[in-house]
């Protein structure tokens, strides 16, 4: 149950790079935003950022059978960037359990491939509550099926956000999981 929660954690860290930036963030000039595509390479969701920049997520998971609620919270934080890496300490806590803490380093370049071929993922925007604050943040919507259980998975991104991620719910006939950002900081 740990290492899903744990796989869980990461796929939500990394659910915003998707090798497109967010049209939703705006630049930190205070200019205006243009809605042609970037040509310049994607934003990794923890390049931009420098070290010691976090994030604190909380993430609940409810299923129907057996009937079962766990909570977990978890912080990232931003360890070290390298011009091809990322270093992330990630934190994890769950009742009854001793805290988890363990490294983990993602390349700043994806690999280079073909894309996933399938269905194309809903997108749309929609203003949010993340971290006791209003954002606007664009959404991801993907259907998935594994062992014959079909999931949708809607994540919410903003570029703001160390990791990029402010919310993520998943569901399914027995299990809904909802994690959502509850602090953050970025150096």
């Amino acid at each position: 149950m740990r290492e899903f929660l744990m796989s869980l954690a990461v796929c939500a860290a990394l659910a915003g790079c998707d090798n497109a930036s967010s049209p939703s963030a705006a630049p930190k000039d205070g200019g205006t935003k243009s809605t042609e595509p970037a040509k310049t390479a994607a934003k990794h969701p923890w390049g931009s950022f420098k070290k010691g920049s976090f994030v604190k997520t909380k993430s609940l998971m409810e299923m129907t059978s057996p009937a079962m609620k766990s909570e977990t919270t978890t912080t990232t934080t931003l360890k070290d960037l390298t011009a091809d890496e990322a270093v992330l300490e990630v934190e994890t806590v769950m009742p009854n359990i001793p805290p988890n803490k363990m490294e983990q380093k993602f390349p700043l370049k994806a690999p280079e491939g073909k894309a996933a071929d399938g269905p194309k993922p809903k997108t749309g925007s929609e203003e949010i509550e993340v971290a006791g604050k209003k954002m606007k943040c664009d959404w991801t919507e993907t259907e998935s099926e594994a062992n014959g259980v079909k999931s949708v998975t809607r994540v919410y991104t903003n570029q703001e956000i160390p990791g990029f991620t402010a919310k993520m719910v998943m569901k399914n006939p027995t299990m809904t999981m909802t994690t959502e950002v509850v602090e953050y900081g970025s150096k």
